[in-house]
């Protein structure tokens, strides 16, 4: 055997190890599953060129400076966040509640177009809330990991508790973090934030100073919906504490909690007389098993008329509308794609749930990922794929009809009040759809 014969065959267990590596990212990027996933950026300019086909853009794009703080009440920390422009002036206050497991900085990409758009955006949300998933990420293990797919676990993944464990474990947090009980803290926790924030608005402190108390919107997503919902008016069996000096002239509600089992729907909605937009999709399901994507709407088909939208974007889920990044799914690949790296390609497609369908065996549909993955993002990530393209669209439908609800609303703005009922319609096409009554 000559030299070069015997180079060639010590680095051929490499080569082919890399090989392999190589194919399973290209899985993940696009082999089987069609065009890879857009990068941030790549997101960002679809975004941009969706809006400027016909969307709703505020007529001023501001520079925005950010505060992020931690307060003491009742014993408990509040995590805090504002944004806001970082020309001096007073804006429109927008104060926004995430969802559970959100930290503060939860639904950035809503919070910064509106700071950009000319408002002031003040998050609050309890570290309790926070961290409330968190005790359930070691269920979950790795990055994919599917107890269900039995013909591939090894000895150490089975003293993982099955997928239907890991779920009634989510159910039932679940249902603790949305009870009336729980709801009660947190509404003392937001007028106990506004009263801080109301005392640093008045004193001038950095960029408190900026939020016009006098016009105030409020938003919330997922578990933050269903305190927007109380404090504008939806009746709950239990005591809630008043609204006190917060007094909103319009709310956004990203998906919205509709919890059937409380009944009454035709008259849990009468007293919501304020404007209101009800943002949600057809596949919004949240992970709880407490509302699904048909009855969310219920707040907006009950509410009594005036000023009331409600945006449904087509095929959009629960995580899309937390508005935490543009591009969640392809943060999501990435971390596969660093697993197979270190591990090799037939531990990271049985780690990923791949091995069935790679192999064209039953079970999971082909190229279907393993549902209920950990994603290390204070919440589980669903099963099921979308293009990046309808993202951007979904995203770009959120920005310009929540801006223009926005700007129509706190600062009277008459060509954002047309659009919204005129152009707005034809411009979101097939993606979603814009109900007014």
């Amino acid at each position: 055997m000559n030299d070069k014969s015997w180079i060639s065959l010590s680095i051929l267990p490499n080569l082919t190890q890399t090989l392999a590596v190589a194919f399973f990212a290209a899985l993940l990027t696009g082999c089987s599953w069609g065009p890879s996933l857009p990068t941030p950026e790549e997101q960002s300019e679809k975004i941009e060129q969706f809006i400027t086909e016909g969307g709703y853009s505020a007529s001023r794009n501001y520079r925005i400076d950010s505060i992020h703080e931690t307060w003491r009440h009742d014993g408990q920390t509040v995590e805090v966040s504002m944004l806001a422009p970082k020309t001096v002036g007073v804006y429109p206050l927008i104060i926004y509640l995430p969802g559970l497991g959100e930290s503060a900085e939860g639904g950035r990409l809503w919070r910064e177009t509106w700071a950009k758009a000319g408002f002031a955006v003040f998050s609050v949300q309890p570290a309790e809330i926070s961290a409330a998933l968190k005790e359930l990420a070691p269920m979950f293990g790795k990055p994919g990991d599917d107890q269900d797919n039995e013909e591939d676990s090894s000895d150490s993944d089975k003293s993982r508790p099955s997928r239907a464990v890991r779920n009634n474990e989510l159910h039932y947090l679940g249902h603790q973090y949305f009870s009336q009980a729980s709801l009660k803290k947190r509404v003392d926790h937001l007028l106990w934030a506004y009263a801080q924030l109301k005392q640093r608005a008045t004193a001038g402190q950095a960029l408190f100073k900026s939020a016009d108390l006098s016009r105030v919107i409020i938003a919330g997503y997922d578990l933050g919906a269903q305190t927007v919902e109380e404090m504008i008016g939806e009746k709950f069996e239990a005591n809630l504490p008043a609204a006190q000096d917060i007094h909103p002239l319009a709310a956004i509600l990203f998906s919205p909690s509709v919890d059937m089992a409380l009944g009454n729907l035709a008259n849990r909605y009468k007293n919501i007389s304020m404007p209101l937009l009800v943002v949600t999709g057809s596949d919004d399901d949240d992970p709880y098993g407490i509302s699904s994507a048909y009855v969310r709407t219920a707040i907006w088909e009950y509410a009594p008329p005036g000023n009331k939208y409600l945006l449904l974007l087509n095929k959009a889920d629960h995580r899309l509308l937390a508005g935490s990044n543009l591009s969640h799914r392809h943060q999501a690949d990435s971390s596969m794609q660093e697993y197979a790296e270190k591990n090799g390609p037939s531990e990271s497609m049985r780690r990923f749930g791949m091995s069935n369908s790679v192999r064209g065996g039953g079970g999971r549909r082909s190229g279907g990922m393993a549902a209920g993955p950990w994603t290390g993002m204070g919440r589980p990530q669903h099963d099921g794929r979308q293009d990046g393209k309808q993202d951007a669209k979904h995203i770009a439908a959120v920005f310009s009809i929540s801006t223009a609800f926005l700007d129509s609303i706190s600062k009277s703005d008459k060509f954002a009040q047309s659009w919204l009922s005129g152009k707005s319609g034809l411009w979101l096409k097939k993606s979603a759809s814009l109900k007014i009554k």
